[in-house]
């Protein structure tokens, strides 16, 4: 009787035991999710590529007379202003050539002046029977020509002025200067490279985009709403404008594209790579969840929704476009379905979940 006694006990004490244990475990069986509802939001259209920044103008300058150059005024990396004076070359004989040229001028409008008296004094000699015809023509010529002699002067003089000026060599644009190739001393020749000049200000960056995206580039550009977003290497933001969309390059498939941002500041550099940003359109009142939320299985975009009896459900679901943390839902999703943010590694089909960290409603879980 003892014996069976205490087998009894044993039984309930491992009975009692067993209870015990089971109860953690169920509850250990929970998935532990954050959750995020789905809500209606604007999401911007916005495509991104990578660019390269270009000034918006290059000048090479050169010289555009021969002599000794005289002054240097200007280094690389310097910052100069139109018109300003970089270069003079040597003036002294262009300034000779200048006065010679003004003196033959004056010398034939003198003559000019002789033959147009002379012709005035054959044609009333003429009319009053004093001289031939023949003599009078003879004047008219030599008058005609005073006038062409008169007329190449004016030319040479201009041409004298002309190279006279170009020996004082002037920036034609504002920027930056680079490349300097001369020093004071050197004798130049016509079409010598002097130096380069970079505007930065505006900046231009290059870049391409799919060509699936070239109808609503198109559309956009025409209407000149095609604005361009960026960010320096400094973190802060700058805004342009698309100026130019190219022809699609079969090779590569991609659209090349230009927009051209201020720089007010200098902070975009020619010759880095910067990520560039397009918004294209803007889908309204449209159904979205975090990115966060949304998996991708075999039979496409899923996502695992919680109803009220705590349990995830895979739903599929058609995605359009992902802006700024959040996936825009085309269709598969309702307005206010809570679906799984965090917590993915233990979720299948039908499994039970508990919370934790809280539930992620609407303008919450933004990456």
């Amino acid at each position: 009787m003892r014996w069976f006694i205490s087998i009894v006990l044993v039984a309930m004490v491992c009975s009692c035991t067993q209870d015990k244990d089971d109860t953690p475990k169920k509850a250990d069986n929970a998935a532990l999710v954050t959750l995020a509802a789905a809500e209606k939001r604007d999401i911007p259209f916005i495509i991104e590529a990578v660019g390269t920044i270009k000034p918006s103008t290059t000048v090479t300058l050169v010289s555009r007379t021969a002599g000794e150059l005289q002054k240097v005024l200007v280094r690389d990396g310097d910052d100069v202003s139109q018109g300003q004076l970089l270069f003079e070359i040597e003036k002294a004989p262009y300034a000779i050539a200048h006065k010679q040229a003004a003196a033959r001028l004056e010398s034939d409008r003198a003559k000019l002046a002789k033959a147009r008296d002379d012709l005035s004094r054959a044609q009333k000699m003429s009319k009053g029977g004093f001289s031939s015809a023949s003599e009078t023509e003879t004047m008219r010529v030599a008058f005609i020509a005073a006038q062409a002699a008169v007329r190449e002067d004016e030319a040479s003089l201009e041409k004298a002025l002309l190279d006279l000026s170009y020996c004082e060599i002037r920036a034609p644009i504002s920027g930056r200067a680079q490349n300097v190739l001369v020093d004071a001393g050197n004798v130049l020749r016509t079409q010598d490279q002097l130096l380069t000049i970079d505007k930065v200000s505006p900046a231009e960056i290059d870049f391409s985009i799919p060509e699936k995206h070239l109808p609503t580039i198109r559309a956009n550009a025409l209407s000149g709403s095609l604005a361009a977003m960026s960010r320096t290497k400094s973190g802060n933001a700058v805004s342009g404008r698309v100026i130019y969309v190219g022809n699609v390059d079969s090779s590569t498939g991609t659209v090349p594209l230009k927009a051209s941002f201020d720089n007010k500041t200098g902070e975009l550099w020619p010759g880095e790579f910067l990520r560039v940003f397009l918004q294209l359109d803007v889908r309204r009142g449209t159904i979205a969840v975090p990115s966060r939320a949304i998996m991708l299985g075999p039979d496409g975009p899923f996502v695992y929704v919680v109803s009220q009896d705590k349990k995830a459900r895979i739903r599929t679901v058609s995605i359009d476009i992902e802006s700024d943390g959040y996936t825009a839902v085309s269709s598969g999703l309702d307005e206010g379905e809570m679906v799984v943010l965090e917590g993915h590694v233990r979720l299948k089909d039908g499994i039970a979940v508990r919370l934790g960290g809280g539930t992620a409603g609407p303008g919450h879980g933004k990456p």
